[in-house]
């Protein structure tokens, strides 16, 4: 179950939420730990965010896809 933004750093915002919410080292001790998942790029452009074992709201609930085209990256 993913959320699609227009940017990195929107996903990375909500990526951000999810990991204050639980309380994660990175908000609380300086730990490394900041999230659950990270935003990855789409093959149209945009950031896909795995929200599958996020606490959304009903709105995002709303806007989830089942899955996306991720970017696909060429190899040397």
């Amino acid at each position: 179950m993913y959320l699609i933004y227009a940017s990195e750093e929107a996903g990375i915002e909500r990526a951000d939420e999810e990991g204050k919410d639980r309380k994660y080292p990175y908000w609380t001790t300086g730990g490394t730990t900041r999230w659950v998942t990270r935003p990855y790029p789409t093959a149209d452009g945009m950031w896909a965010l795995d929200v599958s074992e996020y606490d959304l709201d009903e709105s995002e609930e709303s806007a989830t896809v089942d899955a996306y085209s991720p970017l696909e990256v060429e190899e040397d």
